[in-house]
């Protein structure tokens, strides 16, 4: 059973907005290109992991927790999957990259070489999954139940070749899942819960779930604002008798400031005020401004004249 399912990663769409405004020719342009398509890739190999699932019979008690972000003090972990089972628990390290990987355990380095001979060093996902691990161990000793944590790493492409293996580290193909649930059956034969206690224990552990913060995209230069043509690149649409027109292809769209303000939200902050509104949908009207602002039904604080509205996720 599935009590949380995985959604497309907040980036993609903050990535989008931002390529959307800058220009082509800008330095910078190509430097978040490649990570968009890099955090694209990881999203749509994390889903044909999921869809191998499908393929699974699991006739004992389990829950699937996707895309758990759990936010500490000082840091987080963020677990592309978790199944909670009545007999372990399996945490997956899903990763979609090409070439060949080596895992150095001495110096506790991960590296791929790409196909013209140059290596990239990489964050190593054996010591991601380890603290994953232990967080886990240790939420599970919190809870007073004695259930083993396994960690897999899960490679999506069949172009990924490993040479050089991380220890005891378990780590195969996203095609060969169904293999590794049937020998993690053998080797855990026996229910440690009961249907009842492993479902109060993977909802526990989802209630420490959190909404991942937006990370900062560390621009050194501003971008274009305004109001977005869906149809024609960089053109800007202006407001006119209550509606949004593109002067270059007559597209019309009255609620065309929503999509402005969730750019707005991924791009520069999570709370708008009717001068910054003006500023970024390019509205001269402050009664306009106010007016647009309030018809959106979104929450606010403060008193009118410095009132600051909190935009959602979606309208």
């Amino acid at each position: 059973m599935i009590i949380k399912t995985r959604t497309k990663p907040s980036g993609i769409f903050q990535l989008e907005s931002l390529l959307q405004r800058m220009p082509t020719v800008h330095p910078q342009y190509p430097h978040w290109t490649e990570k968009l398509r890099r955090i694209t890739a990881g999203y749509h190999g994390e889903l044909r992991v999921d869809s191998f699932w499908h393929e699974i019979d699991l006739s004992l008690p389990h829950y699937f927790i996707h895309d758990l972000f759990i936010q500490k003090e000082k840091s987080s972990h963020q677990i592309d999957s978790v199944l909670v089972t009545s007999r372990f628990v399996l945490a997956l390290e899903i990763k979609s990259i090409s070439g060949l990987l080596n895992f150095d355990p001495t110096l506790r380095q991960f590296s791929r070489t790409n196909k013209d001979g140059s290596i990239d060093g990489m964050n190593n996902p054996d010591d991601q999954l380890r603290r994953h691990e232990k967080w886990l161990e240790h939420f599970l000793l919190k809870q007073r139940i004695k259930l083993p944590v396994v960690g897999a790493i899960i490679f999506t492409y069949p172009s990924s070749v490993i040479q050089s293996r991380a220890g005891s580290r378990i780590m195969i193909q996203s095609s060969g899942l169904p293999h590794l649930m049937e020998q993690l059956l053998i080797l855990h034969p026996h229910d440690v819960l009961s249907q009842r206690k492993t479902e109060s224990l993977a909802k526990n552990l989802l209630a420490l779930h959190s909404i991942k913060p937006f990370a900062s995209l560390g621009l050194t230069d501003s971008f274009p604002p305004g109001v977005l043509c869906p149809n024609c690149p960089y053109c800007l649409l202006h407001y006119r008798g209550g509606k949004w027109r593109c002067n270059a292809c007559q597209h019309l769209d009255p609620l065309a400031h929503l999509d402005a303000l969730r750019q707005y939200r991924t791009l520069v902050k999570t709370t708008i005020n009717s001068r910054e509104f003006r500023d970024f949908t390019g509205i001269t009207s402050p009664s306009i401004s106010s007016k647009l602002l309030a018809s959106t039904k979104m929450p606010y604080h403060g008193s009118f004249k410095d009132r600051q509205y909190v935009i959602p996720e979606a309208f």
